[in-house]
């Protein structure tokens, strides 16, 4: 049977356990759990056209009246895949990444 002298120390050392730990959680700064954002780039000027070059040998991909972003993904005439990795003014550099098979996307 407890004693009350062993029910108040028992009840004693959950508080302080509680009163550690509301401690410890109010102070500690849970930076692991937060989402980490991508960091901005900074604003590019719009141009009427980009030029999309391949980075490895320098050829002319194409010309696009739209506005590029680094991470863009852009198709080939012949059928290969590439990524948007560096923009310099009107310049855009990409990196291949695959060769597409459109056959396999016929009906």
């Amino acid at each position: 049977m407890i004693t009350k002298r062993r029910a108040f120390f028992l009840a004693g050392i959950l508080l302080l356990c509680i009163i550690v730990l509301a401690g410890t959680m109010y102070l500690l700064p849970l930076h692991f759990l937060q989402v980490q954002q991508k960091p901005e780039q900074p604003p590019q000027p719009v141009y009427d056209y980009y030029l999309i070059l391949d980075e490895a040998t320098g050829n002319h991909l194409m010309y696009v009246p739209l506005v590029v972003s680094v991470g863009d993904q852009v198709l080939s005439e012949d059928n290969k895949l590439y990524e948007i990795v560096k923009i310099e003014e009107n310049r855009a550099y990409a990196r291949f990444v695959r060769d597409v098979n459109l056959e396999q996307y016929k009906k």
